[in-house]
């Protein structure tokens, strides 16, 4: 208490040349938990602050530091689940000058984020300790080309509540870049170099060996681009990637390569209702199709299987304005690729419209629809179709909106494989004057590789909002299913263009999760507000070899009061989590705290 009675201090000068400036909060706070029926108390400070000032002069040397000790993440997703202390510190030098820099560091101890499950709108809450330092220097000389180097250090360790092992991850990264002004063209030039080494636990087999993973890549990039007459441009860009990895887990695999990719574009407007494209991509590596998430997560991915692979596009589109309700647009597009010791080739021709109305019972509503048809190799492979409608009308102060999209077409990336997909969502929104709103809505989206039986995914929405004089009230649900991998990372839903092929048999997995909750944020009080919400999810994972089962219910409630620069704070949150077989012991915790602080400005 003799503590919070300490007055407010001045700006601290120290010198002729250093001036610094200190705020923050600190406060007292008594802590209780039950952990498995096991009880925990506690008393202790906590506080929060911020450090900033500058050296001479601000462009010559500036920092900030912020300092934070044993705060209540009452802000986040878990509530007070944990109590987490870090800092988080730069110093910017020679700002304004040719030769700016830059150091940074941030650690974080104790902190509760999520492991994410598709469709999950909680996840899995995982206990994490991060550390990252950084150091970042340019070249800026008139005349001359710029250059940027930054070099970053970074070490992240995490374990899901309720289950053995962590993870622990190390990244170096290196990255270069310049740019460059000459007779109208503008260069690019970039370099990036990452070295990650990462062990996690497995998830599907408790008590086996961690997954381990040593992985090194080089990347390379150049652009290049000039404006062209007409009103045109044009740009040519280059991009190589050397990578290599090493996967260890009951068993060891390696693998190393490098892709190059080459894409040039240009684009003419001759008159203002009037735009020409051109297009043409080389790529001789089939990691330039591998989405990254699946190159970084660790998943077994069968490249070195996979054979060559080289694919050559060339294009061109047309697109023309007839009036201010329709544009009509056309293109063709010729690939040839070469995939496990065969070659393909394919033409597409595609034309689509776009309409908007514009009269009184049709306004608001537009919509676009398109063909394309694919011939390879003297066959037709089928026509596909994209078709798109919208609505957006405002009706006796009500705000209307809808959307529909499908799209069935001939995949590129591989030819052999056709996609169809298709999303939707409705909204409706009214205020009702002055801090009165009231919205519902619900969105979804579904789609599949149509070659591959059960490649299909789905994911659907409900959701609900009202806000009263400060007030709120919030609601949802949401279901999800469909075909993923597996990784020490999380679930990865398979992509559409990614060529089953390329990943081992054993990969596949079969996944649904469902969750639902209700929120409220209330203001009873012009000082006083609390935060309520209750949320629950649960999913499974279905493979040959053995089922994975979660479920997550989450209660989270927050208090505060507020008199002039005193603070009294209060929060109970309880999560019970499982994640394994079924009939394995949940987790089951429960926090609360109590407590107060004071803001100052120390100087």
């Amino acid at each position: 208490m003799l503590l919070l009675a300490i007055p407010a201090a001045a700006q601290l000068q120290v010198g002729d040349y250093l001036h610094m400036n200190l705020n923050g909060n600190v406060g007292f706070n008594y802590a209780g938990g039950f952990n498995q029926g096991l009880s925990d108390h506690s008393m202790g400070f906590s506080g929060a602050g911020q450090l900033t000032g500058n050296y001479y002069s601000p462009n010559f040397l500036n920092f900030n530091v912020d300092p934070f000790y044993n705060r209540n993440q009452n802000d986040t997703t878990y509530g007070s689940l944990t109590n987490t202390s870090g800092v988080s510190a730069n110093v910017n030098l020679f700002n304004g000058t040719h030769f700016p820099g830059t150091v940074s560091y941030n650690t974080l101890y104790n902190a509760t984020s999520a492991f994410n499950v598709p469709g999950s709108e909680l996840g899995l809450a995982q206990n994490t300790n991060t550390q990252m330092f950084g150091i970042g220097w340019s070249a800026l000389l008139p005349g001359l080309p710029t250059l940027t180097a930054n070099y970053s250090i970074g070490n992240t360790s995490s374990s899901i509540l309720g289950t053995e092992g962590n993870d622990h991850e190390r990244d170096h990264m290196l990255s270069l870049l310049s740019t460059y002004k000459w007779d109208g063209f503008n260069m690019t030039g970039q370099f990036l170099h990452r070295n990650t080494n990462a062990e996690f636990a497995d998830l599907l087999q408790p008590g086996e060996a961690p997954i381990d993973i040593q992985s090194s890549s080089n990347s390379y990039g150049a652009t290049v681009q000039h404006a062209l007459p007409m009103a045109g441009n044009f740009g040519v860009s280059w991009n190589r990637l050397d990578y290599g990895y090493h996967y260890e887990d009951s068993y060891s695999a390696k693998n190393s390569g490098n892709t190059n990719t080459i894409n040039g574009n240009a684009s003419f407007r001759p008159m203002t209702d009037l735009g020409i494209g051109f297009n043409a991509t080389y790529n001789d590596s089939l990691l330039g199709v591998v989405p990254e998430p699946l190159v970084n997560s660790g998943a077994e991915l069968n490249l070195a299987s996979a054979g060559t692979f080289r694919s050559v596009l060339l294009g061109s589109n047309i697109y023309y304005q007839v009036n201010r309700y329709l544009g009509v647009n056309g293109e063709v597009a010729h690939e040839d690729q070469m995939f496990l010791g065969q070659t393909y080739a394919a033409t597409q021709y595609g034309a689509g419209a776009n309409f908007n109305f514009g009269h009184s019972l049709l306004k608001g509503l537009s919509f676009s629809v398109g063909v394309v048809d694919t011939m390879q190799q003297g066959q037709n492979l089928g026509i596909g179709f994209v078709g798109n409608v919208n609505y957006n009308r405002k009706f006796l102060g009500w705000d209307f909106g809808a959307n529909f999209s499908y799209a069935q077409n001939v995949q590129t990336v591989m030819l052999l494989y056709t996609t169809s997909s298709y999303t939707y969502m409705a909204s409706v929104r009214h205020k009702f004057g002055d801090r009165k709103f009231v919205m519902f809505g619900y969105s979804g989206a579904h789609s599949g590789l149509d070659n591959n039986s059960g490649t299909s995914s789905s994911a659907d929405r409900i959701y609900s909002s009202f806000i009263w004089r400060g007030n709120s009230f919030n609601a949802y649900y949401n279901k999800s299913d469909g075909l993923a991998i597996f990784t020490p990372t999380g679930l990865v839903s398979v992509p559409t263009n990614l060529p089953p092929t390329l990943l081992a048999g054993n990969e596949f997995t079969s996944y649904n999760s469902k969750g639902w909750g209700i929120s409220a944020g209330l203001a009873p009080t012009r000082r006083l507000t609390i935060t309520t919400g209750y949320a629950k999810s649960n999913g499974s994972t279905i493979d040959p070899l053995l089922s994975v089962y979660t479920n997550t219910t989450l209660i989270n409630a927050t208090m505060q009061y507020r008199l002039r620069k005193i603070f009294v704070n209060g929060g109970y949150t309880r999560l019970q989590q499982n994640v394994g077989a079924v009939g394995s012991v949940p987790l089951d915790v429960t926090t609360y705290f109590i407590g107060f602080s004071r803001w100052f400005n120390f100087f």
